[in-house]
C-alpha cells in the first residue's frame, strides 16, 4: 500500500513537472523562434528554426516587391504567413516534445535564455527587421489629406525600398521622400516633373527641373506642401515607390473597399 502511494505520488510529480515545463517551453518559443527547443536541450534545432525563420520573412518580402502592384499585398500576406506559421509549429512543438525529449544540459539557467533571447530577438531579429524596413519594404499611415483622392488620410500603404533600384522614377508615381526642410520627416508626393524636363504648374508657371532631380505635387493641391514651397528633390532622397493600399480606416470604420488599391503610376 505504502509503495504504490509512493509511486503514484512520484507520477503524480512527474506529469506536474513535465506540465510546467512544457508551458515553460511553449513561452520560450513564442518569446523567440527556436527558443523552446533551446530549453528542451536542441540547441542546434532551436538555432535551425530561428536562422529558418529570419530567412523566410527576408526573402519572402525580398520576392513579394517582385511581384505586380496588383500582387503586392498577397506576395507580403503569405510570406509573413509562411514565418508566422513556422514559429506557431515550433514554439507548439517544444510545448510538447517538452514532457518526453528533455535533454539535461549545463547551459539550463534562466540566465542563459534570457541572454540568448536578448540577443536573438532585440540584437538580430530587431536588425533583420530594421534592414528590411529601410531597404525592401516598408508601411506608412497617411495622417494627411494631401495626396486625395488617391490616397486618403486614414490609409495604410505599402512602399517599395527597391523599385528604384530596378528602374527609373516615371512622372506620375507616388513617392515617400526625405522632406528637405526637416530630414527628420518622410513626406509622400506624386512625381511630375523628372530631370531635365519642363513643367507647367497649375498656375501656369513653367519649371525646368534640373538634372539629378524631380519636382513633386500633391493631388490635393490646396492642402499640400510639396514643391511649389521647398523646391525640387534630390533622386537621393527618394526612398520608395508608394504602391499598394493594405488597409484604410476613417471617420465611419474600416473602408474595404479601399484594400488591395493601387497607387501611382
Amino acid at each position: 500500500m505504502v509503495k504504490n502511494f509512493e509511486k503514484e505520488t512520484h507520477m503524480n510529480e512527474a506529469v506536474q513537472g513535465g506540465k510546467k515545463r512544457g508551458l515553460i517551453a511553449l513561452f520560450c518559443g513564442l518569446a523567440m523562434p527556436g527558443l523552446g527547443q533551446v530549453y528542451n536541450g536542441y540547441i542546434i534545432k532551436g538555432m535551425s528554426i530561428f536562422v529558418i525563420f529570419n530567412v523566410l520573412f527576408y526573402t519572402g518580402l525580398r520576392w513579394a516587391v517582385l511581384l505586380p502592384d496588383r500582387y503586392l499585398i498577397w506576395g507580403v500576406l503569405a510570406s509573413l504567413s509562411a514565418a508566422g506559421m513556422l514559429y506557431i509549429f515550433a514554439a507548439i512543438t517544444a510545448g510538447r516534445n517538452a514532457y518526453t525529449e528533455v535533454r539535461q544540459t549545463p547551459y539550463d539557467k534562466w540566465y542563459f535564455y534570457l541572454a540568448l533571447w536578448m540577443l536573438g530577438s532585440i540584437v538580430v531579429m530587431g536588425a533583420v527587421y530594421s534592414y528590411t524596413a529601410r531597404n525592401v519594404i516598408a508601411a506608412y499611415k497617411i495622417p494627411s489629406m494631401s495626396m486625395e483622392p488617391a490616397v486618403l488620410r486614414g490609409d495604410r500603404v505599402l512602399a517599395d525600398k527597391t523599385a528604384y533600384r530596378r528602374m527609373a522614377p516615371r512622372k506620375g508615381d507616388v513617392v515617400i521622400f526625405v522632406y528637405p526642410d526637416d530630414r527628420s520627416k518622410i513626406f509622400m508626393k506624386r512625381i511630375t516633373g523628372l530631370p531635365g524636363s519642363d513643367i507647367t504648374l497649375p498656375d501656369g508657371k513653367q519649371e525646368s527641373v534640373p538634372h539629378g532631380m524631380v519636382y513633386v505635387l500633391g493631388d490635393n493641391s490646396g492642402s499640400s506642401i510639396d514643391s511649389r514651397q521647398f523646391g525640387f528633390i534630390q533622386l537621393r532622397d527618394i526612398l520608395g515607390k508608394v504602391r499598394q493600399v493594405y488597409f484604410s480606416i476613417g471617420p465611419d470604420g474600416v473602408r474595404w473597399e479601399r484594400i488591395g488599391q493601387q497607387v501611382g503610376g
